[in-house]
């Protein structure tokens, strides 16, 4: 029998094997390479043989692996390398690709060798993707029909974490959105957390949230949750990443809440991943808006059959008043006896107070007679301050603030005066130990985005009245039904419920539109949008949006609502602007010492903590002298808390606002001449 040339056959097998075979020696050397190896990493000959292991890895997993290498030999055995990690090995000219790699160590002359075979899984791992992109395709897919059969927001969110968790691989998953009322984050739905694990998830997003104004709405965000292996963030590539994604869940006024998932084990998010997660955010953020436009509809509606309920009855309830005073004026003629005499006129007193009743009734149903005529309104304000001053109190300071060039509305005079007249009472009472009441008038344009989410109001310029006061304020539920009839929070006896009804049905009825911003303990401002006199006005309010002109300056945006900060983050990086973000006074000046080509601080006037917006405005303009400010508030102008003064000569852009408005307002700002701007006290 003829003998077998062992060497020769090892040698062949080696070379002729499916897999790229590599051997390394115990300093990462390579030591020998199959012609498969050659071929697979571009290399020709024996040019593998002068590299080190690492050499064949992109350079940002080649400090990893030497500590990997490092661990194998303490206890070397035969084994897969890096289960549910994505490989990527490097080619000679420079791409990238996946393989799958097994280890197995062969002792030899006091030293361990080990050999590592390596399989390109290219086309493996395509196939996979496209399943798994199938397969989750069909999921949002079926997430949708769902969405479009169901108005149940929180099972919604529920089966959102289910498939994020399926669809994902994820060991952990959940939502997070804001409450009515609350500034802060809080769970609505999660998967697989226990206790501690969401309370860290939590503060950790959080933290981020109020200090790096909040999440990327056109972007899923990566981090690393707080149970991460020390591996983790070397094991990324660029085209995925490990640990926890979020993916916001737009809203009408940007953020409104998140949909996160952490990754199981060491598995990497991959782009498709993150797709998969933002569809399951955006059909939650539509489902969340139409839930919203469905309350506004039915709110609109609700008080539309109110209206019409309570015209009705007042129409009658006057007819019924025409008789009995009819009667009693009769019958007094008739009466010589003194006491029945008095009690006639009392029943005729008390017909007068009915009739007062049936008017106001008919001005929230909005069937009252209106007499629309162009009105001044700097002169009417400053008419109706001095008889509240009269009238009011001493201790509730009244002030008027008006634009110079404020455009003449179209209302009726006599009803406009009892509207606001209302609206000062009401403010009064949200001030039993003083205040502040401010009535400003400006000109005002509700845009086409604006008209979308407010489906009564027609786009165009406005003059916009504003009525504040620094009182109570009101919960969300009491704001809610503030404009119903017969609806009252104060003490039985004090108040008929009908004022606010009053103002919304004439507002309406003079084709206005009304808007109320309110937060307990701080105080209340209602706006009156009235129309203008000139027909000029839709054609300048529905002017090209190119219109608006942005720049290239850098504008530092301070606001501690994460929300709010979300949008004017948005809205100045869409203007073109370089834009910077801050939670408080403290990180602004902080980012100003950094920064010193800050050309505009855009802040809020009330801001948390000890700093508020005009002390961090003057501390900056101390520090940073010719730096122009512009200030933003829910509050009008004058109408602020009382220790909060505004320096006179900077702008003030009230919320809500429209990027139109910003864009002019902060163009407004940057080009007026250094000298004009505010000195620091």
């Amino acid at each position: 029998m003829k003998s077998i040339d062992f060497p020769a056959l090892y040698e062949r097998i080696f070379h002729t094997a499916a897999d790229a075979l590599i051997v390394t020696d115990s300093d990462g050397r390579i030591r020998l390479a199959n012609r498969q190896a050659e071929r697979l990493f571009g290399y020709a000959g024996d040019a593998l043989l002068a590299l080190a292991i690492e050499d064949l890895l992109p350079q940002r997993f080649r400090e990893n692996h030497r500590r990997y290498r490092t661990h194998y030999e303490r206890k070397p055995e035969s084994r897969p390398m890096g289960m549910n990690l994505a490989l990527c090995a490097l080619h000679h000219d420079g791409h990238e690709f996946p393989v799958e790699i097994s280890l197995s160590p062969f002792p030899l002359d006091h030293q361990t060798l080990v050999c590592a075979n390596v399989r390109d899984v290219s086309e493996l791992q395509r196939a996979r993707e496209l399943a798994v992109h199938a397969r989750q395709a069909t999921a949002i897919a079926e997430f949708g029909r769902m969405a479009l059969a169901t108005k149940d927001v929180d099972a919604m969110q529920r089966e959102a974490c289910r498939l994020a968790a399926l669809h994902l691989d994820a060991a952990r998953a959940l939502v997070l959105r804001r409450e009515a009322g609350r500034r802060e984050l809080g769970p609505v739905a999660t998967t697989g957390f226990d206790a501690e694990r969401l309370e860290a998830v939590l503060t950790m997003v959080s933290d981020r949230w109020r200090n790096e104004a909040g999440i990327p709405t056109d972007e899923p965000l990566m981090l690393d949750p707080p149970d991460a292996a020390p591996h983790a963030a070397s094991a990324r590539s660029e085209r995925s990443t490990a640990g926890l994604m979020l993916c916001a869940i737009p809203g009408e006024d940007g953020c409104a809440g998140l949909i996160g998932a952490c990754a199981a084990g060491r598995r990497n998010f991959t782009r498709d991943d993150a797709s998969f997660l933002q569809s399951l955010a955006n059909t939650l953020g539509a489902m969340l808006q139409r839930e919203q436009a469905e309350a506004r509809l039915f709110q609109s509606q609700r008080l539309e059959a109110l209206g019409q309920l309570t015209g009705g009855v007042a129409h009658d309830f006057n007819n019924l008043l025409t008789v009995v005073s009819g009667n009693l004026q009769m019958l007094e003629e008739r009466l010589d006896d003194p006491f029945s005499q008095k009690l006639a006129k009392a029943a005729m007193r008390a017909t007068g107070r009915g009739a007062d009743l049936t008017r106001k009734l008919l001005a929230f149903s909005r069937r009252q007679t209106l007499q629309p005529r162009a009105i001044d309104i700097v002169q009417l304000l400053d008419s109706l301050a001095e008889v509240l001053r009269r009238t009011l109190g001493a201790h509730i300071d009244v002030r008027t603030a008006c634009d110079p060039d404020l455009p003449t509305a179209k209302a009726d005079p006599g009803m406009l005066d009892t509207a606001l007249l209302n609206l000062a009472v009401n403010a009064r009472d949200a001030m039993p130990d003083g205040g502040r009441l401010t009535l400003e008038a400006r000109r005002a344009v509700l845009d086409d985005d604006y008209a979308a989410r407010y489906t009564e109001v027609v786009p165009g310029e406005y003059v916009e009245i504003a009525v504040s006061d620094n009182g109570s304020g009101m919960p969300p539920e009491v704001l809610a039904r503030a404009f119903e009839p017969f609806f009252t929070t104060k003490d039985s006896g004090k108040g008929s419920g009908l004022g606010l009804s009053l103002v919304y049905g004439f507002v309406k009825q003079s084709g206005g539109h009304i808007a109320v911003y309110s937060e307990q303990g701080i105080g209340t401002t209602i706006r009156l949008y009235l129309p203008v006199v000139t027909d000029e006005v839709v054609r300048r309010a529905t002017r090209d949006p190119a219109e608006i002109r942005g720049g290239h300056e850098t504008i530092l945006v301070v606001e501690d609502d994460e929300a709010v900060r979300e949008v004017a983050v948005g809205f100045v990086s869409k203007l073109g602007y370089r834009v910077l973000q801050a939670a408080d006074a403290q990180q602004a000046l902080a980012l100003l010492a950094r920064e010193p080509a800050i050309d505009l601080l855009f802040t809020d006037v009330v801001l948390r903590g000890e700093v508020d917006g005009p002390q961090l405005a003057r501390e900056a303009m101390r520090r940073k002298p010719g730096l122009k400010v512009l200030y933003t508030s829910g509050y009008a102008r004058n109408a602020l808390p009382m220790q909060r003064e505004l320096d006179g000569s900077i702008e003030l852009l009230s919320k809500p606002y429209q990027i139109g408005q910003l864009a002019r307002m902060l163009r407004r700002a940057l080009d007026e001449p250094a000298s004009r701007v505010a000195p620091a006290p």
